[in-house]
This record gives structure tokens, sequence and C-alpha cells, in this order.
């Protein structure tokens, strides 16, 4: 997981700002929206292909500041409780957030070695619609950060 984001960062410029340091060696990206004001709450699931990768982004970015968007947050990383594309997609395909615009949904990359990886990937239909019920109905009940 990567923290302390700006808050006006997108999707598109995390995926530049990592790309810039490992081009196309992430398979998910899930950039958490205010969906009220429009901005980011600060944090990113972000899954790298490999162990390398994120230690090489780890060693290069870590403890820096962003220097975007006039702000002064540092970049944080952590362990999520979902670990890998797998588990990630599992989570979030039968989530209400894939109803909402396509630049607050995640991403997937595909992640097998040769001329697609690091290309978007079409992300998996819902396959439990009653799970996907419960999160639209639990949406609601939420209390979205102001």
């Amino acid at each position: 997981m990567v923290k302390n984001i700006p808050n006006k960062m997108s999707d598109k410029d995390l995926i530049a700002y990592i790309g810039k340091v490992c081009p196309r060696k992430i398979d998910f990206l899930y950039l958490r929206m205010d969906f009220q004001n429009g901005c980011n709450v600060g944090y990113a699931f972000v899954n790298f292909i490999n162990v390398q990768d994120l230690l090489f982004f780890a060693k290069k970015k870590l403890g820096e500041k962003w220097n975007m968007f006039s702000s002064e947050k540092v970049l944080q990383m952590s362990y999520a409780n979902y670990q890998g594309k797998e588990a990630l997609v599992e989570k979030f395909k039968n989530s209400c957030i894939m109803d909402e615009r396509e630049a607050w949904r995640p991403k997937i990359f595909y992640s097998d070695p040769g001329p697609e990886q690091g290309l978007p990937e079409p992300f998996p239909a819902p396959t439990h619609l009653r799970r996907k019920e419960r999160s639209s109905f639990n949406r609601g009940a939420l209390y979205v950060p102001g």
C-alpha cells in the first residue's frame, strides 16, 4: 500500500509516478477516492509484479517528498490486508466501486512477461451478485470523510 499520496493526484498521475521508477512493473492499482470532493483519500493499493521491483521502488521513493501538487507529503508504504493481484481482484470485482466512474475504479495490468506486461487489462466481471448488492447497500451506510 502506498500512503500519504497528495490528495489532488489521480490514478493516471500515480501510475506515471511509479512508472518513472519501475515502468510497467505493477499489475494492480486502486487509488481510493472521496466521492464527495473528487479527491483521493491519501492511499492506494498497489501490487508490484515481483518483489524486486517493489524493493527497488521503495529504495528510490520511500521517505521522499512527492514534490507534486504543492504537497509537503512524504511517501510512505505499508502492507495491506490483501496481498497479490488475485486477492485484490477477488476483493474488488464484487464491490460497488466497479459501478463508479472509470477513473475511480481499480485498475489491473497484464502480469506475464512479454510485450503486454504492464499494459491495461480488462477487469473481470462480478461473480457474486449478492455480495455486490451487499457492498452497494453497505456503501450507503459508510461515512465518507470530508
